[in-house]
């Protein structure tokens, strides 16, 4: 009892900030994702990584690309298969820079994409499995990061991306993963 007492005070103890003002920051991360496509919602998994760079002592820009694979099984009108999804976003992310449990959210516009292939083939076998699609997209994020130094993080991030210009046939993508995060300059 007093151990997990001492490590819940420990996260709350202040430590000089360390935000990411003109710092450099490279995260990755492997992920568990799901999507839904036509009537099925494939569960899989995959992973990503992004780079940022601090603008202020609460904002940063960040470009990301992530990949994930989902094998789904045959309908009546699709044959069985594995989709193969996609996307390079760049975005703003907004943290709370206070205490070693830094949370954070983004906001990402970019490429989406998706193919009926494990290797991202467009091709009529793909187009069996789920019809290819690369469309203009959004992400919304939620990260919560823990400091280990001032320049080593791990964390948490939660990931939902939408299509805007094929909504009706892919409305949504979402991932979820731990990550690991190092900073570097400033």
């Amino acid at each position: 009892m007093l151990r997990a007492l001492a490590i819940a005070l420990a996260t709350l103890v202040p430590v000089a900030a360390h935000a990411d003002y003109k710092q450099w920051s490279v995260a990755v991360w492997p992920d568990y994702a799901i999507t839904y496509v036509d009537s099925r919602a494939p569960s899989g998994g995959g992973g990503g990584g992004e780079v940022g760079f601090g603008v202020s002592d609460s904002l940063t820009i960040k470009a990301s690309g992530f990949v994930s694979w989902h094998p789904v099984d045959a309908t009546k009108t699709t044959t069985a298969g594995t989709i193969g999804e996609f996307g390079a976003m760049a975005g703003i992310n907004y943290s709370l820079d206070v205490i070693r449990l830094v949370p954070s959210f983004d906001l990402q516009l970019g490429v989406l994409g998706l193919r009926g292939d494990a290797s991202f083939r467009d091709n009529a076998k793909s187009n069996s499995v789920a019809p290819s699609s690369t469309a203009f997209g959004v992400g919304l994020g939620f990260g919560l990061d823990y400091l280990l130094t001032r320049h080593i993080a791990v964390g948490l991030i939660v990931r939902y991306h939408a299509f805007l210009t094929d909504i009706t046939r892919i409305p949504v993508y979402l991932f979820v993963g731990p990550r690991v995060t190092f900073r570097f300059g400033g």
